[in-house]
């Protein structure tokens, strides 16, 4: 691996700001002077200098996606709300993991539950639906926060999305887009060092192998070691990815590759920081706080295998099959402070505490026919398939046995003295389960008249999910094994949008799909909660501006959705396979919202993304729910390459706002009940809005060489980026800073 800078580095780089100018809304076709992209293999360009691969475009919004409606598409030609987080907005803004790069996403909430389990909300639900290349992802979130050095492209698809994804909320699918091989030969790599030693390295290869070009490589290694600014944390990360693309012919592309990535932690925390102390008072507990042994570890390793095979069977069809095989392991030790409320003296807190051992198996394939086809003197665009995913999640049996005071916590500041505990599996077979959808989708876009057009589509398939969790005696003996099972055939998902072209430039639209998900959330006596049900709506403009260089989109948004799963946080995770338990919602869940978005280059040479979201969620009752997260939401990035003698360099910055949001806990009374427990009564616990502000520049020597500088959370701002959870708060990030140099071909 490349070696770390030296620990202690002193740098100052120029000049941060931003220029606003009414040159915004011109329709004007200035000089476009950014640089050339290079020729890329089986791209479609559908704007002046975009195609749908973002790599060496410079640009903060693509000409193409297929996630909404898996039609190759513009934005404005899709009838939903839809943000890009390109290659170039990802290396300006150092956004390294899929978690940074949702947080500066438009409409979308980055919350963690501890240090090592990120979870991702978009209006007013969590977001389930993943996808990787277009491919259907069948695990319930992302288990390890992806390293983005292998992406080309984020899109972040927002409201239902049954056409492509089948059963899910209506928040909103992310699909991670990987690099390809490059028509031309091209090197990168690079080294950075930021605050609490946090190093990384890369290289980035790729061109033409062999047979005049038909055979096409790419290979990206990546390596971080990483402490914290929360005490005994440490994070360490390999990443590898390989893809070979060859044409069998002329019409015919062939790829297949392998990505990996590694992620080793010490000190994972297992929960939030504890909000109340003893008393019932503040515990006043610092960013630093980690209540967790420094051996603690929640490990993950992830490989993926995938394949592509894409046949031009005309000038106008092309047929397109795809298969993944992802594998999850995970074998770790936690113990954490994640129960109970502080003393004075630093007594009072108890550990959860298990081994993490477990595999997770995922098979997706899926093929699918589209081209153009006539009728009534019209030319229209029709896409058909079939995909089918399973997923399969196996673990040992673990005794839930551990020495007698091991939970008790003596002082949670000094934890060097807690020994690992002993190995609790037993060989046996544990809980395992199996969740497989099938569906097929036809979805086609007819061109009603030169300005209307209607996207139209349908999903039909099957869902079904079961689960086996065996018992046995203090032998050893088998028992018996509580078994769930759900079926759910013959689901039926329309989708239905309708467009109007206001203007070459403008255009209306408004959209319907139904909403369906069988929920794989149990409630405490392990049984599957009911499927949710519900109807999703959005009506909306887009603008593509200035040469289709600059997006712009404003939609109402509105859902119904009955039975939701909801955290029933009054029961503690199950200690020996750490599985959270849910509760229904009930009927008549309801949201509405507002947003609004611009993302592209303004000017030349000026790329800005900005987007504020309304959100308001409500029960059944008409009472507001989620108030966990933000009404209100506004994110905006801007870089600005500047011109004449300070050409060289760029400058940019981003503004994170949002607005209160409070949950309930349970607050301490100062008063004992007779077995000894404290006494609690429901207290809120609040964060008011808060705003956060990130800088970068970037020197560009020559065109090989360059430096960069990052500052994160420029004010320093305290905030909790999550309250509520189990009864406490989770700190948000502080100050870091940030130095790279990348070298290029």
């Amino acid at each position: 691996m490349l070696s770390p800078f030296t620990r202690s580095i002193t740098l100052t780089l120029g000049l941060f700001g931003g220029v606003f100018s009414p040159e915004l809304l011109a329709e004007t076709d200035p000089e476009h002077t950014s640089s050339t992209a290079l020729e890329l293999a089986a791209t479609s360009v559908t704007a002046e200098g975009l195609d749908t691969n973002t790599e060496h475009t410079g640009a903060y919004t693509t000409g193409a996606m297929s996630t909404a409606t898996r039609l190759n598409l513009s934005i404005k030609e899709t009838p939903q709300s839809v943000s890009v987080v390109t290659r170039q907005q990802m290396d300006d803004f150092n956004l390294n993991t899929l978690t940074e790069a949702l947080r500066q996403t438009t409409g979308v909430v980055v919350q963690h539950n501890d240090s090592d389990r990120a979870s991702y909300s978009a209006r007013g639900y969590g977001i389930t639906n993943f996808q990787v290349d277009g491919m259907l992802n069948t695990f319930g979130f992302m288990k390890s926060d992806a390293d983005t050095i292998i992406y080309d492209r984020i899109e972040v698809v927002r409201g239902a999305t049954g056409l492509t994804t089948g059963a899910g909320d209506p928040s909103a699918t992310v699909n991670m887009v990987r690099k390809r091989p490059t028509g031309q030969w091209q090197a990168k790599t690079g080294l950075s060092a930021g605050s609490y030693d946090n190093y990384h390295s890369y290289v980035d290869v790729g061109g033409p192998l062999a047979f005049d070009g038909r055979l096409r490589g790419r290979g990206v290694l990546a390596y971080r070691d990483s402490q914290s600014h929360r005490d005994n944390y440490r994070l360490q990360r390999v990443v590898g990815y390989g893809i070979l693309e060859g044409d069998l012919s002329d019409d015919t592309v062939l790829a297949v590759g392998y990505d990996y990535q590694d992620k080793q932690v010490q000190g994972t925390s297992w929960g939030t920081v504890p909000y109340w102390n003893s008393q019932g008072g503040k515990a006043g507990l610092s960013r630093a706080t980690n209540m967790a042994a420094h051996w603690s570890s929640w490990p993950l390793t992830d490989k993926t295998l995938f394949a592509t095979l894409d046949h031009k069977l005309g000038a106008d069809w092309r047929l397109k099959a795809a298969y993944t095989h992802r594998q999850s392991d995970t074998d770790g030790k936690v113990y954490y402070g994640g129960t109970g409320f502080p003393n004075a003296d630093r007594s009072g807190m108890g550990a959860w505490a298990s081994r993490m051992v477990g595999t997770s198996r995922m098979d997706v394939f899926d093929f699918n026919l589209s081209g153009a086809y006539s009728l009534l003197g019209r030319q229209h665009e029709l896409m058909m398939g079939y995909g089918q995913s399973q997923q399969r999640d196996a673990s040992p049996h673990q005794r839930n046995v551990l020495p007698d005071g091991y939970r008790t916590i003596e002082d949670w500041k000094h934890m060097g003295g807690i020994g690992k505990f002993a190995d609790i599996t037993t060989g046996l077979k544990g809980e395992h389960s199996r969740k497989e959808q099938k569906a097929g989708y036809l979805a086609t876009r007819l061109s009603l008249t030169d300005r209307t057009h209607a996207v139209l589509g349908s999903r039909y398939g099957s869902w079904e999910i079961e689960s086996s969790q065996p018992q046995y005696d203090n032998d050893n003996q088998w028992i018996k094994s509580d078994k769930n099972h759900q079926v759910h055939n013959d689901m039926w998902t329309p989708y239905a949008g309708l467009l109007y072209d206001l203007t070459p430039a403008y255009t209306v639209y408004a959209s319907y799909t139904d909403i369906f998900k069988p929920q794989d959330r149990r409630d405490a006596g392990r049984k599957y909660l009911e499927p949710v049900v519900g109807s999703n709506y959005e009506v909306g403009l887009k603008g593509s501006l200035l040469n289709e260089r600059l997006n712009l989109a404003t939609a109402y948004f509105w859902s119904t959705q009955d039975n939701v799963a909801e955290l029933d946080d009054s029961v503690a995770p199950d200690p020996r396979t750490g599985e959270s338990f849910y509760k229904s919602g009930g009927k008549g869940n309801k949201v509405r919202g507002f947003e609004v978005e611009l993302a592209g280059e303004v000017m030349p040479d000026w790329n800005v993304t900005a987007g504020y979201t309304y959100t308001h969620s409500v029960n059944g009752k008409d009472q507001r729910n989620n108030v966990e997260q933000p009404l209100n939401l506004l994110r905006l990035s801007s870089a600005y390459r500047l011109p004449g003698a300070w050409r060289q360099l760029t400058v940019g910055g981003a503004f994170n706002w949002q607005s209160e949001t409070w949950a309930w806990s349970n607050r301490p009374t100062g008063e004992r009940d007779a077995t000894g427990n404290a006494v609690t009564a429901r207290a809120k616990i609040t964060q008011q809005a808060y705003s956060v502000v990130n800088l970068m520049s970037r020197y560009q020597f020559n065109e090989q060489v360059s430096a960069s500088l990052n500052v994160n959370n420029l004010f320093d701002k305290k905030y909790y980026e999550r309250v509520g959870f189990y009864n406490g708060v989770y700190w948000g990030d502080p100050r870091s800073i940030t130095l790279a140099m990348d070298w290029k071909l």
